[in-house]
């Protein structure tokens, strides 16, 4: 006979479902990433070809990365809006610092190359190293998704980083596989689990900002206060070690 000091009890029907909800939604996030598999393959090549000439590659090898990025942006359906290879400081052979970016022209005008000022004296320097989609991957050694960001390319665009590391046999961490949705993109994939559970429901980051929700009173991006502090309301955590979302149900 179990005590009742040790008798675990089953959980209410409606956190049952918050947490059936929160599985799905770890299982989204897994599969955009699996997405960037082709990527991270394509930019580690480049390390390991250039490792089997006993050297580390120069910059213009990374243009290689290019086919996985254009499957990735041509494909149908794709949520993917621009992506590319970013590069850990000293892994080249003749640059500090590097990426590999194409993101979508406006209008379906194909792809275009990102250009960014990777120069610490310019005035507009784009230092990546501190960003949480660049440190995690390199720090955590596991995929990341981060934001919701402004878009770096349009200004009225919340997007996520979903962003994987890259590292190869003898050279260690070398980048990140990266790429950034448009949340809008990707609500076919985050509000129908949530529409499945009763009431109101919201997917938030670890800040409580609102990634998708059932409800027009907590648009995209804003601080769901309110429902950070119902203490009725029914939570669970996304079990994925890429992100720091909660299911919140109210």
């Amino acid at each position: 006979m179990t005590s009742a000091s040790s008798t675990t009890l089953p959980a209410a029907p409606g956190l049952a479902a918050v947490r059936r909800c929160a599985r799905q939604v770890a299982a989204a996030v897994d599969a955009v990433l699996t997405e960037l598999d082709g990527l991270r393959a394509a930019a580690a090549d480049c390390w390991t070809r250039a490792a089997a000439a006993g050297r580390r590659p120069e910059a213009a090898e990374l243009a290689a990365v290019h086919g996985a990025v254009s499957e990735l942006l041509a494909r149908p359906g794709s949520r993917w809006f621009g992506c590319g290879a970013v590069v850990a400081p000293g892994a080249l052979a003749d640059a500090e610092l590097h990426v590999e970016w194409w993101y979508r022209g406006a209008r379906g005008t194909g792809e275009r190359r990102l250009r960014l000022a990777l120069d610490p004296a310019d005035a507009e320097f784009y230092d990546y190293r501190a960003l949480p989609w660049f440190a995690r991957p390199r720090d955590e050694g596991r995929a990341a998704v981060t934001g919701p960001q402004v878009d770096l390319l349009c200004a009225d665009r919340y997007v996520l980083c979903f962003a994987r590391p890259v590292v190869v046999p003898g050279a260690g961490f070398v980048g990140v596989a990266a790429g950034d949705v448009p949340l809008a993109a990707l609500e076919r994939l985050l509000v129908p689990p949530l529409r499945a559970l009763p009431g109101e429901a919201a997917l938030l980051d670890g800040e409580g900002r609102v990634l998708a929700a059932t409800t027009p009173a907590l648009p995209v991006g804003s601080l769901a206060r309110g429902l950070r502090a119902d203490p009725g309301a029914e939570r669970a955590a996304v079990p994925s070690a890429a992100v720091d979302w909660t299911v919140v149900r109210s």
